[in-house]
């Protein structure tokens, strides 16, 4: 049953790459994900990739489910990280799953045939939106963590009162300058 408890946007940050990943599995073109970095190609499997986006997600879910907890949230900036991040994510994912497959021997022609080209600035893409979510995570970290000391910081001093802000060593003003 969906209640307001369950029902969270911060539960897409983890539902989306595993959805994902599950749909992809099923209709892809191919069965294992290739990237092209520093001269190597690394292959990953979609349960592979679902957990790694799991891993660079974890911390500011986190995050997001105490400040809801505490109600201390501000909701432009969680809803800008969780639409981000959800983009971000969902760029990388469709890149590199319906990307058409190649042959790793093609990098080794004299001249580089269109679809490996093609492949490679899609591959660039994906890795430059990798290095994306992680930097969007990042600083939704470091907001997070410096409005945790903040909060913390402000919780252990006390209010003064109207009493203790009184300034005695003040000479007492006339109002009604007649008297």
């Amino acid at each position: 049953m969906l209640t307001p408890k369950n029902a969270r946007g911060e539960h897409l940050l983890w539902l989306t790459p595993i959805v994902y990943m599950w749909l992809a599995n099923i209709t892809a073109p191919v069965q294992t994900i290739v990237i092209f970095n520093g001269g190597k190609f690394y292959l990953f499997s979609y349960f592979a990739t679902a957990v790694i986006f799991l891993m660079i997600i974890a911390l500011p879910y986190l995050l997001h489910e105490y400040f809801r907890e505490n109600n201390n949230r501000s909701i432009v900036v969680s809803w800008l990280h969780i639409l981000s991040s959800l983009i971000v994510m969902l760029g990388i994912l469709v890149i590199i799953t319906y990307t058409p497959p190649i042959d790793q021997e093609w990098r080794y022609y004299p001249i580089q045939r269109p679809d490996f080209v093609r492949w490679l600035v899609l591959n660039d893409i994906a890795l430059g939106l990798f290095v994306t979510l992680i930097l969007i995570q990042i600083t939704y970290l470091i907001y997070g963590l410096g409005k945790l000391f903040q909060q913390g910081g402000s919780q252990n001093l006390p209010i003064p009162t109207d009493l203790e802000l009184f300034n005695y060593n003040q000479p007492p003003t006339n109002i009604n300058p007649a008297l």
